[in-house]
């Protein structure tokens, strides 16, 4: 009787809600967590990152022309739609220097004789000779984030050897 008592008592002690045993296997991830995005690193599986910022580009794929997907890759899925925001001036335009990536090239840019700028980081790019056939594709499409200088010091040695296969680096 009196183990039976000092058991249930032991237990209480040990569990007083069901939470604790889950903050002790948590307990080593919050060590190393310095800063918020620390709480990201110890995770396994499908990662969740803040909005709008994983570590690596997205729409690598972008600018790899396919064939059959030309026109339905990043186009309107109807010729009926509206051009996107993007596309109209709805405000002040002053000291615009580039236009978004997510604008459309149209019959204009391509006529119009004016360069388009487009910043894809960490380049700027200029359309400098029109085309008829970029009408109707998402800048974003037509522009590839490139380096322009790249940094040595900051590669890691894969890195290094990548940029160098792709022939951005000298050997």
């Amino acid at each position: 009787m009196l183990r039976r008592c000092t058991s249930a008592v032991a237990w209480a002690i040990h569990a007083p809600y069901p939470a604790a045993g889950v903050s002790a296997a948590q307990k080593r991830f919050l060590k190393i967590a310095k800063s918020t995005f620390g709480f990201y690193l110890a995770r396994k599986g499908q990662r969740k990152f803040p909005f709008h910022r994983r570590p690596h580009i997205k729409n690598t794929h972008a600018m790899n022309l396919s064939a059959p997907y030309f026109w339905s890759y990043m186009t309107a899925k109807s010729q009926s739609f509206f051009l996107p925001e993007e596309n109209y001036i709805t405000g002040d335009w002053t000291g615009k220097f580039f236009v978004s990536k997510r604008q459309v090239y149209t019959l204009q840019h391509a006529t119009s004789g004016g360069k388009v700028r487009v910043k894809s980081f960490p380049s700027v790019f200029e359309l400098n000779s029109p085309s008829r056939w970029n009408v109707g594709k998402e800048m974003n499409t037509l522009t590839k984030p490139r380096m322009d200088l790249i940094d040595d010091q900051m590669l890691t040695k894969k890195q290094r050897l990548d940029y160098v296969k792709a022939g951005f680096l000298p050997k």
